[in-house]
């Protein structure tokens, strides 16, 4: 009798620890809640049975080392932050303003510095160095790198051999291109897209060529409108109407059957681009003093040709437009 007391007392204490640790932790394993309250049993069944006489402990008791239970607080807890690291992956994260305004600030202040230094270099003929430069911006689709592209690219041009010299031509005028599109209120973009297309259209043929100098002129006195103070602005324009002056009569006879109107330029007009040009900035190109020179000259103002050509002639050589212009005066001051 007292053994099925002890028996159905023990399994009464069993229910009531399975009951107990169930509601005790939800992080806890049914495996590790069973065994516990096994041994919560056992030990409570040997505590009887020292009590009774004669009769031996059934079962040793063992200890066992005290798992953690888990409380309310801490379950509703760790659902929480579980809840929250869940929230936090699917949800993004808000922009913060004044980072995207430092990050802003950063990449501008690299894009000017870039900027200062790859002009530094084109003034000193360092063209190459330039090129490297520009190439490796973080910004290569920006307007100011674009038409700083065409204008090294065509530097690069002059001193290469063909048929490099053509595919650079070719590659310098898609970058003038794309800078016209980006931004068509800029002087730059304007002149370095005159100078490359009557450059590529070069490429094509005397028809192509003569059939873009509209398009050339246009460009070229839209440069002049947006800045009047850049010298190779006027230089370009100057050289425009020089060569329309001076086409030879098989390339006026083209002109007159492509055009109705044919564009027109006169040495007079030339001259006062060269010489505006020289007055913005004095001495800025050798090329400048060579077309004064040759403008005068066609003019029948051979004082004056004389004094541009030696200019031209004694000029120091830093690239290949600077040994075009010593050579070429040299030539011309022997005849007159």
């Amino acid at each position: 009798m007292v053994i099925q007391a002890l028996n159905r007392h023990s399994r009464q204490l069993l229910i009531a620890s399975v009951l107990a640790l169930r509601h005790s932790s939800l992080l806890l394993s049914w495996k590790n809640k069973c065994s516990t309250s096994l041994g919560l049993a056992k030990l409570h069944k040997n505590r009887l049975l020292r009590l009774l006489p004669g009769k031996t402990q059934i079962e040793p008791t063992v200890r066992r080392a005290r798992l953690p239970v888990a409380t309310t607080t801490t379950t509703t807890t760790s659902l929480i932050a579980s809840f929250s690291l869940w929230k936090k992956k699917g949800t993004p994260a808000a922009a913060d303003p004044k980072a995207d305004s430092k990050m802003a600030e950063a990449a501008a202040k690299n894009l000017a510095e870039t900027i200062q230094h790859s002009d530094q270099l084109f003034d000193e003929n360092n063209f190459q160095e330039a090129y490297d430069l520009l190439v490796k911006s973080a910004e290569p689709e920006s307007y100011d790198i674009k038409w700083r592209m065409a204008r090294v690219i065509y530097n690069l041009s002059k001193s290469a051999p063909s048929p490099k010299k053509e595919e650079l031509i070719r590659e310098s005028f898609q970058f003038a291109t794309d800078a016209l599109a980006l931004n068509d209120k800029d002087y730059a973009s304007h002149k370095w897209y005159s100078i490359l297309l009557d450059a590529k259209s070069g490429l094509d043929g005397i028809k192509e060529r003569i059939t873009q100098l509209e398009n050339v002129k246009k460009h070229m006195l839209k440069a002049v409108e947006l800045n009047p103070n850049d010298a190779t602005s006027w230089y370009i324009l100057g050289q425009f109407y020089y060569g329309l002056a001076d086409l030879p009569w098989y390339q006026r006879k083209i002109v007159s059957t492509i055009f109705a109107a044919p564009p027109s330029g006169t040495y007079e007009e030339a001259l006062d681009c060269f010489e505006k040009a020289e007055k913005t900035k004095p001495n800025f190109y050798s090329m400048n003093h060579l077309m004064l020179g040759k403008t005068c000259q066609a003019l029948k103002q051979n004082d004056k040709a004389k004094e541009y050509l030696a200019l031209a002639a004694n000029v120091v050589v830093l690239n290949e437009d600077d040994k075009q212009a010593k050579e070429e005066a040299a030539k011309l001051l022997k005849k007159l």
